[in-house]
Formats: C-alpha cells, structure tokens, sequence
C-alpha cells in the first residue's frame, strides 16, 4: 500500500482521506478485515484444543462476565451478533453449565445472564490465555503505537456504530 492520500478524489463530504488505493487489498476496511480473519483463525484453533469454547462463546462468556446480569440482547448489540446466532451460543454455554439465566428484576418478561461457578472458573486462565496472545499481536509495535491505536480504533468503532445506528433507523444511546 502506498500510504498516500488521494487528494485529488473528493466527494460531498470534501477531500478523501483513504490512501490511494489500486484494488481491494488496499482498502482499509478490507485490511482490519484481512487483520481480524487471521486472528480469528488463530484463536479458534486455541480456544477449541484447549478449552472446548468456540470463539463466540469465549467472546459471549467474557461480556457476560464484564456486564452482568445482562441480557442476550445487549451483548448481540454489542457484538453486532445476529440475534439467533446469539440465542444458539447462549443454548451451548447454558448446555455446558458455564452461564445461567434468571428472570430480569426490571422487566418480567426478559431473562438475564450471568456466570456460574464453572464458567467463573473457566473465565480466569481463558481471559490469561487471551491477555498474552494480545501481547503476542501487538509485539511489533511500540507503546505509544499501541495507545495511538487504541484511540483511533475507539474513535473508528463509535463512529461507525453511529453509521451502523442511522443506516437501522436506530436511534444512539452514546
């Protein structure tokens, strides 16, 4: 990829701001695309050998754990999870006795989630597992590099759920 704006294509919102791009491996999107399909290919092989979790039901067992008691609901949200999709992981964790549900105090009609013994368990040496592979990925960059990317990708995710909420004709709770 070359690197360089294309300052010479503008559109209704003014200049570009994408690096000039030849075909589609110089896309951004198509890039954290490329970036996240190798992580996900690596953290499935590890997280089914060692702890019989798909990566969805780590992912959901984890923001169960940081947002409980919390509904099935919120975390497809916050995942951007198809609903179902959602529904048949919280099936298997519920199947494997890693999370319980129970009626939501607020609303009746709602169930939310929370850990069991076996899943709190089950969380620590996963989350340990996940924390160095992180450090693993990050290695080639220094730590400024790190906090830097931190920050444009809180500012690239908000942004983009914002888009995401207005293309759904939802309305932004941020």
């Amino acid at each position: 990829m070359s690197g360089a704006l294309d300052k010479s294509a503008e559109d209704s919102e003014g200049p570009r701001k994408h690096p000039f791009a030849k075909s589609i491996e110089d896309v951004i999107t198509f890039r954290f695309k490329l970036l996240v399909a190798i992580g996900e290919r690596a953290g499935q092989h590890w997280s089914e050998r060692l702890f019989d979790l798909s990566l969805n039901e780590w992912r959901l067992l984890a923001l169960v754990k940081a947002r409980a008691p919390t509904r099935a609901g919120d975390i497809a949200d916050l995942l951007v999870m198809d609903k179902s999709q959602t529904s048949r992981v919280v099936k298997t964790l519920l199947t494997k006795g890693l999370v319980q549900d129970r009626p939501d105090t607020e609303d009746g009609r709602a169930h939310v989630l929370e850990l069991t013994e076996k899943g709190e368990a089950l969380y620590e040496p996963v989350f340990e597992k996940v924390l160095k592979s992180n450090e693993r990925v990050l290695a080639t960059l220094t730590a400024e590099e790190v906090r830097m990317l931190d920050s444009v990708l809180d500012k690239l995710i908000d942004h983009n759920r914002d888009l995401l909420d207005k293309r759904m004709g939802r309305q932004t709770a941020r």
